[in-house]
């Protein structure tokens, strides 16, 4: 992401930045509490599942895109001799990569549940749910390591800059004075998040037939009131479809930006508004985070 406000600010320039304060807030909360969750069940199990798996690491990669983006804009506005030194190169590289793992590990993550959940009789379907567990961590190291290595230029430039004596800060929550480069870093970002996006969607959407057509199956059987499962996979159906609507809203808006439509604070707060959504989604589904948030959410209400 990229964006810092100018020197004359406008009341919607204000509001905007507001809003993506806040929904920053909400995505910080939301996967720190499934990474601590989550890394808690690990240390105490020392053994993790690959949906755990997977669900940790995007959580603490988004957590860590957000706190770099975060420590980032800080340090620019706070302390700009610290921040034209040798941490920009190392914060510029993190970004890149978490960023990376981030978009992955979501994709992958949806592809594990819809194999795991979704029933269909095709033959490839039958063949790729035993082998699921294997494959998708495996699947998932590939992709962050290939799309880092594709992502080399964009450090090897960013150095070429730095040495030729152009300080121009090309970093998540700052307005770049290089605009060439940064819509370079936003069309890979592109590329990488239409492969992405389309793969979520098709994942989502199967499973949303696959579970419509239970629920429907359940009431034709009559037992649509009485099996508590219909309500379940009712839930989970709004929930995707909340989950499909803030992907395609973060995608339509990237898009835009990359062809110069939109400004860069409308581009802000789509971009993080689906991280934020997001964190929420997986909490309301996931039954032992939901039960945790609950607990949590008790215990405060009854102290004050």
């Amino acid at each position: 992401m990229t964006g810092m406000a100018s020197n004359s600010t406008s009341p919607l320039d204000i509001l905007m930045w507001t809003i993506v304060g806040i929904l920053y807030m909400v995505s910080f909360l939301g996967n720190g509490f499934i990474m601590v969750v989550q890394g808690h069940q690990w240390l105490q199990k020392r053994k993790m599942l690959p949906y755990d798996f997977l669900l940790i690491s995007l959580s603490t990669s988004r957590f860590i895109v957000h706190l770099q983006s975060s420590l980032n804009y800080f340090l620019y506005i706070f302390s700009s001799e610290t921040y034209m030194g040798s941490y920009k190169i190392f914060g510029y590289v993190v970004w890149i990569f978490f960023n990376l793992a981030s978009v992955w590990a979501d994709t992958w993550l949806n592809v594990f549940y819809c194999v795991k959940v979704a029933n269909f009789t095709s033959c490839f379907f039958l063949w790729l749910k035993p082998r699921i567990n294997r494959l998708v961590p495996r699947l998932f190291g590939m992709s962050v390591v290939i799309s880092s290595i594709f992502s080399v230029p964009l450090v090897i430039d960013y150095l070429e800059q730095t040495r030729g004596g152009n300080l121009t800060v090309i970093l998540p929550l700052n307005v770049s004075q290089n605009e060439s480069h940064n819509t370079f870093i936003f069309s890979l970002q592109l590329t990488y998040t239409s492969i992405t996006f389309c793969t979520s969607v098709i994942a989502s959407t199967l499973l949303l037939v696959s579970l419509w057509k239970h629920t429907r199956n359940l009431k034709k059987s009559g037992l649509g009131g009485k099996d508590l499962n219909t309500q379940v996979h009712v839930n989970v159906i709004i929930l995707l479809l909340s989950y499909v609507f803030f992907y395609l809203v973060f995608f339509i808006g990237l898009t835009l930006w990359v062809i110069d439509i939109i400004k860069i604070s409308v581009d802000q707060i789509l971009a993080t508004s689906f991280p934020a959504a997001h964190s929420i989604i997986l909490i309301l589904t996931n039954p032992k985070l939901k039960a945790m948030a609950a607990h949590i959410l008790h215990i405060r209400q009854r102290t004050s």
